[in-house]
């Protein structure tokens, strides 16, 4: 019984199936006999055909920047109504049915502004043909076409492209090319749609009447799809960061002493590294005749770090220098009166620190005198500390000065001639150590050949070499923070 009523079925349905292809073919006979498709379907010559039209993006092909032109796969959907091609109940009850491009009458709507001819799929679009009359159109496509960008905020720009279609032959008189009238059917966007740079922010559609040339008092319908693309920056962030980073580096590079060979050698480096990021940027975006936001960013860093690299040098040059003629040069340019009254100030506060010492001296040596033989080694021991107390503080001046003036000589004789009651060999001792500890000053073999007033000039430009130092020590950052910051804050924007 069960395969008798599953024979039973399959019967009833290929009886079903061949009335359906009986019926659909008649149709097809009733409404293809003598239409011509290549007659536009209004009943007078004069009246003009509305096809309305809608836009369905599929996937970006690709987005060539260099040659500022992107390829899209899209759907066009298209549809107007074809009186010849109604029917009614009486005729069939099949409500719609497909046929083919080439059976109907199709409307010429092309790619106006495309810098390729469009490619059509190998699976050709479909129309779908219902009882009222009503044709639709339906196509998938890649369309290339031009697409200027302006790139001035780049890589945190937003790109309009715009697709403009119409129709070659029919004016505006034989054919209103129009949108739907449901806005999202007008322009969508597939659930296929992806980009690993690029995202759809917003879409529009307008519509325009145009005049073109070679049509004389002829209008033309116009449908302009604008695709508004905004760029992933993630990479480009990236590289940026670095670069900041490598112009912080350069900062915390002044922070090493002005005399500090390091410090020139390592900043050097910084601006080379920050060109090769630029440069691998240079081949990703066109030749433009402007300033981007990404060139003032690099311009901006590697400035900075030139600026940083060339102080450093000079700063070093100037400190390490053992030219003379730059020394006599300034002799003659600067006013030495400060100079030498400054000195003159140091060198008598000094004398007079040398003759409290000296006074202390014959106090103990009084002392001494006075005494038992048995409080003698404790008495130059005494002596020995006091007089290493006054030269350590006499030598902790000259280092803070980084100059020996004249009268440093004065001092090491002073040491010498200590009062008799000091053993040879006492002093002697204080004395070796007193030039060691010289020795030890930077810079000081070479300024032992200066003259007095070269001396002083020296003195002079290694406090004003290192006062225009801590000033770009403080104000590079304080200046390439805030511009930078301004500059990038058009991202929130």
């Amino acid at each position: 019984m069960k395969y008798i009523l599953r024979g039973l079925s399959l019967f009833l349905l290929g009886l079903a199936t061949a009335w359906a292809n009986v019926e659909e073919t008649n149709l097809r006979n009733i409404l293809f006999n003598n239409y011509n498709p290549k007659v536009r379907p209004v009943e007078n010559i004069d009246d003009s055909l509305t096809v309305q039209m809608g836009l369905a993006l599929q996937n970006i092909e690709s987005f060539d920047q260099m040659q500022e032109s992107i390829t899209l796969n899209a759907w066009i959907r298209q549809t107007w109504n074809d009186y010849r091609l109604s029917w009614n109940s009486t005729q069939s009850n099949l409500t719609f049915i497909s046929v083919s491009k080439a059976q109907v009458w199709v409307p010429d709507t092309e790619l106006l502004n495309a810098a390729a001819l469009p490619q059509i799929y190998t699976l050709k679009g479909g129309l779908s043909l219902y009882s009222d009359g009503t044709v639709f159109y339906s196509n998938p496509v890649v369309m290339k076409m031009p697409c200027t960008l302006e790139l001035e905020i780049f890589p945190f720009d937003t790109q309009t492209c715009s697709m403009v279609f119409g129709s070659w032959v029919y004016s505006s008189q034989f054919l209103n090319l129009i949108p739907y009238n449901n806005e999202e059917q007008q322009i969508d966007v597939l659930d296929s749609f992806s980009h690993t740079e690029w995202e759809i922010e917003e879409l529009t559609v307008e519509l325009h009447v145009e005049e073109r040339s070679g049509h004389l008092d002829e209008e033309f319908n116009e449908l302009e799809y604008n695709i508004s693309l905004s760029r992933f920056p993630h990479y480009y962030k990236l590289s940026m960061g670095m670069t900041i980073a490598l112009v912080l580096v350069s900062f915390i590079i002044m922070l090493m002493e002005p005399d500090n060979v390091s410090r020139t050698s390592t900043a050097v480096f910084i601006p080379l590294t920050i060109l090769a990021l630029q440069l691998t940027l240079a081949d990703k975006i066109p030749v433009v005749g402007y300033f981007t936001l990404m060139d003032n960013f690099f311009l901006c860093c590697f400035i900075t770090s030139m600026l940083v690299s060339i102080e450093s040098g000079l700063i070093f040059s100037l400190i390490t220098t053992e030219s003379k003629r730059l020394y006599q040069y300034l002799v003659t340019k600067f006013d030495l009166t400060k100079l030498v009254d400054r000195d003159q100030k140091k060198i008598q506060e000094r004398k007079k620190i040398k003759r409290n010492h000296n006074r202390e001296i014959d106090e103990i040596a009084v002392e001494q005198n006075v005494n038992d033989n048995e409080h003698e080694n404790e008495l130059q021991s005494r002596i020995a500390e006091t007089e290493f107390n006054a030269t350590t503080k006499m030598l902790e001046e000259l280092n803070e000065e980084s100059v020996i003036d004249t009268d440093t000589h004065e001092e090491i004789d002073a040491v010498e001639n200590s009062d008799k009651s000091i053993s040879i060999s006492s002093r002697s001792s204080h004395y070796d150590n007193f030039q060691n500890y010289i020795k030890t000053i930077p810079y000081n073999d070479k300024l032992l050949k200066l003259t007095y007033k070269e001396r002083l000039v020296y003195g002079e430009m290694i406090k004003w070499v290192r006062y225009v130092d801590n000033i770009f020590r403080v104000l590079m950052p304080v200046i390439f923070l805030s511009y930078i910051g301004s500059l990038l804050a058009v991202e929130n924007t």
